[in-house]
């Protein structure tokens, strides 16, 4: 069981709303409870799973920013 996401970003929002209207659109008519949390809680499993890559994606850059970084001190300016 996954926790409960919050602060969800507009885009988020969104990308929610749009999966459960495209799941209606699909079955013609529209989601009975069921399985609009069936629709929901996929939708919330792939917004997670994009986070995730997303911190995997920021912390491999920050490392490469790190390896590449050498720190050398502030020149001041000539007057």
């Amino acid at each position: 069981m996954t926790t409960r996401l919050t602060n969800l970003t507009p885009s988020e929002k969104k990308f929610l709303d749009e999966a459960v209207a495209a799941a209606e659109r699909a079955s013609g008519k529209k989601l009975n409870q069921p399985n609009r949390h069936i629709v929901l809680n996929r939708a919330r499993a792939q917004i997670e799973s994009q986070r995730q890559a997303d911190r995997q994606r920021a912390l491999r850059e920050e490392e490469r920013q790190q390896a590449d970084f050498a720190w050398s001190r502030p020149r001041a300016p000539r007057r």
